[in-house]
């Protein structure tokens, strides 16, 4: 099997230079857990039942963003989702189809992230777990893939994902723990159903406020479509064109008459409620 390519080390230090803050904490979970949990695994269907489960009990959407209960999460589960991370390491990509590999590093990527979150409970952004002294959350070896080794969130979004997927629809896939990142997907994702769950995911979040919004013909945009303009045709122009073709209603009616971007902006604040 093709081992996916590394992202340049230089990348990977800009963007935890953008992205990194305070320090790391304590896991809510004892090992002791996470071993009984994980012994209870044995098939990749039981892993995603586990990943499932998580979701369904502590995510919930509220006018078009899904917000996490962190506070809310018990050792028990917290160990669960250990389980579940640790399952998937295990497992690695070896022998899965492209579309399983593209739903397994997806996976991977956002339980890690909430398992970050919950080391580090409570804060309020993600851009305060860590520093780049300790790597932050973003660059820190957290991680050790079969076939891989020790990777970080930054080695699977941009030296895996990216470097290997022309898709900008992986921006709508991976989830930052913030307020103003696309939805984390209130299920696991899979191979089945990956081609329909990304373009949903596209749909909700550019017709949200915090993907597009017009106001007075002035168009303003998330920050993601800035940082990673090149994933979207490298200019404002190609961001307009991507986002045309997933607007609804008033909206894409508005983006049709905008020839720019006007300002990009971001909401860093966790994804919980209150």
């Amino acid at each position: 099997m093709r081992k996916f390519l590394a992202i340049p080390a230089i990348s990977m230090l800009a963007l935890a230079a953008a992205c990194g803050g305070g320090n790391d904490a304590q896991s809510t979970a004892a090992p002791a857990e996470v071993a009984a949990v994980s012994a209870s695994i044995s098939t990749a269907e039981d892993a995603n039942a586990v990943y499932a489960d998580f979701l369904s009990t502590y995510v919930d959407n509220v006018d078009g963003i899904n917000f996490v209960a962190y506070g809310d999460v018990t050792p028990e589960d917290a160990a669960r989702l250990k389980a579940y991370i640790a399952a998937l390491e295990t497992q690695g990509v070896d022998g899965l189809s492209r579309d399983e590999q593209m739903a397994f590093w997806y996976n991977l990527y956002n339980a890690k992230t909430i398992d970050v979150i919950l080391e580090a409970y409570p804060v309020k952004s993600i851009k305060s777990v860590g520093s780049l002294i300790n790597q932050g959350p973003w660059n820190k070896k957290n991680m050790n893939v079969t076939g891989f080794g020790a990777m970080s969130l930054n080695d699977i979004e941009h030296g895996t994902l990216r470097a290997n997927w022309d898709e900008p629809r992986i921006h709508y896939a991976v989830n930052c723990a913030s307020y103003g990142c696309p939805n984390l997907k209130a299920s696991p994702w899979t191979a089945e159903n990956l081609e329909a769950d990304m373009e949903q995911a596209a749909i909700d979040y550019i017709n949200h406020p915090r993907g597009f919004r017009v106001e007075n013909g002035k168009v303003t945009a998330s920050s993601i479509f800035d940082w990673y303009k090149v994933d979207f045709g490298d200019t404002n122009a190609g961001v307009l064109e991507h986002a045309r073709k997933y607007a609804k209603g008033d909206l894409k009616t508005a983006l049709e008459a905008a020839t720019t971007i006007n300002k990009f902006d971001y909401n860093w604040n966790l994804n919980e409620q209150g």
